[in-house]
């Protein structure tokens, strides 16, 4: 079942809207680090006030990353659109029912397809990651000071140094 004009159409506006919204929300975080940039300026702040501009920055970055990266689908799917591509499962072939690009109108995929994906993922992927991460972290040469990266330069640096003195 293919989409019809005016469910292209209304999935069209909807895409535009959702844009409109994610750059409006943008100019709203801009904003915001202007504000917290006059903070972090001023002179005798409390540490803890240097603490929250971090966070808010940290939380800023994120969905700045977030909203580029939902910006980017929804111009892949005004581009599908454009193609006539759009609405087709990018995995399955099969059209997207009109109710799931309605609720996520920038998906590439039907829900069987999407569900598909979710299952077939590897759920020890995550650990094994972090537990080899936390392996780097816990290796005795890394832990041990004579060993690591940063001593070792930096006793280079105060040998140079002692040597120049000289």
């Amino acid at each position: 079942m293919s989409l019809t004009k005016e469910q292209k159409a209304d999935l069209y506006e909807r895409l535009i809207q959702l844009k409109e919204d994610v750059k409006g929300s943008k100019k709203k975080e801009e904003s915001m680090l202007v504000e917290s940039n006059e903070i972090s300026n001023g002179v005798g702040n409390h540490i803890a006030d240097h603490g929250s501009i971090y966070l808010d920055r940290m939380t800023e970055q994120t969905l700045d990353q977030v909203d580029d990266q939902l910006e980017g689908e929804i111009d892949a799917a005004l581009k599908r659109m454009e193609d006539g591509t759009y609405g087709i499962c990018e995995k399955t072939g099969k059209d997207i029912p009109y109710e799931r690009l309605k609720a996520v109108p920038y998906t590439r995929y039907s829900i069987d397809a999407k569900k598909n994906e979710e299952t077939n993922q590897d759920p020890n992927e995550f650990d094994r990651s972090f537990s080899e991460q936390m392996r780097d972290l816990t290796n005795r040469e890394t832990m041990d000071q004579l060993h690591s990266d940063t001593y070792e330069r930096l006793e280079e640096e105060q040998d140079v140094d002692v040597d120049e003195e000289k």
